[in-house]
């Protein structure tokens, strides 16, 4: 043992990603000629499949674009791989996935703020989108391949021609987000700010408002409270009603149009719609 450390828990996986992979060996590993396991514990041969993630201008060893060829090539020919993709990124580097996280776009403007993750857009088109493209293939990976209850069907990904699996997911993606992206620059561009309407404030004072529109919300109030009391007191609306005689006394105030009076200007608007 080259230590006293205990060894991890056996793993018999039926799928696994890497992103830009280092410190292996892919002809021990892959291949006709793998010195990897040939069964799963439980004896059954082992059968899985392998996404690899790639730059194109990756210099590590390991992670290089030959290394990226070399491990196709040792993975076309392991029968214990039943399907493959191995994803060169170009003009990426090690890691790009990761690096730029929580860093801002150089020469972005004040719009770019709006043009984000929590704005339903993710990456700036004029990167690539390639690590938002790298999370959507290993997740479709996963999903694929790790199915319990419903088998994987159809053609292996390492048969389609010139990758389509992968190309029409990139492609559905990236014009997703350049539509979404479209859409906020149009409403920013044609966005007009306009004067608030009081008529549409909340039955409850706002701690956000200030200044003159609380002193506009506690006037309309003032008003309203002082139509409630001449109905009640015309039509002898008590707290003491039961409750037969209160919706008689409502139905009538209803019928006279007394109630009407509740619903002034500053609750309705041209649509006739009251807002409470």
């Amino acid at each position: 043992a080259f230590s006293d450390r205990r060894a991890p828990p056996h793993v018999d996986p039926i799928a696994c990603i890497s992103w830009y992979p280092t410190r292996y060996d892919a002809n021990r590993l892959f291949g006709e000629n793998n010195e990897g396991f040939r069964t799963f514990e439980s004896g059954e041969d082992r059968k899985v499949a392998v996404m690899a993630v790639f730059a194109e201008n990756d210099e590590l060893s390991g992670a290089t674009p030959e290394d990226a060829a070399l491990l196709r090539s040792r993975l076309e020919n392991d029968p214990r791989v039943v399907d493959f993709m191995v994803k060169v990124f170009p003009s990426q580097k090690h890691g790009f996935a990761h690096n730029h996280l929580g860093q801002p776009e150089e020469g972005s403007d004040d719009t770019e703020r709006f043009v984000d993750e929590g704005f339903g857009s993710v990456d700036p088109l004029t990167t690539g989108g390639d690590a938002e493209v790298a999370c959507l293939l290993s997740t479709a990976w996963m999903e694929t391949y790790t199915r319990v209850f419903l088998p994987t069907v159809g053609s292996p990904v390492r048969d389609e021609v010139e990758n389509s699996w992968s190309s029409t997911l990139e492609t559905n993606f990236q014009a997703e987000q350049k539509g979404i992206r479209e859409e906020l620059e149009e409403a920013i561009s044609t966005f007009e700010d306009v004067s608030p309407d009081l008529g549409r404030m909340s039955q409850s004072r706002s701690p956000l408002l200030d200044g003159e529109a609380n002193e506009a919300y506690d006037r309309i109030e003032e008003e309203r409270e002082k139509i409630k009391q001449e109905i009640l007191t015309k039509y002898g609306i008590s707290p003491d009603d039961d409750d037969e005689t209160f919706n008689a006394k409502f139905a009538k105030a209803m019928a006279d149009g007394a109630l009407d009076r509740l619903l002034i200007d500053a609750y309705v608007d041209d649509s006739g719609d009251a807002y409470w």
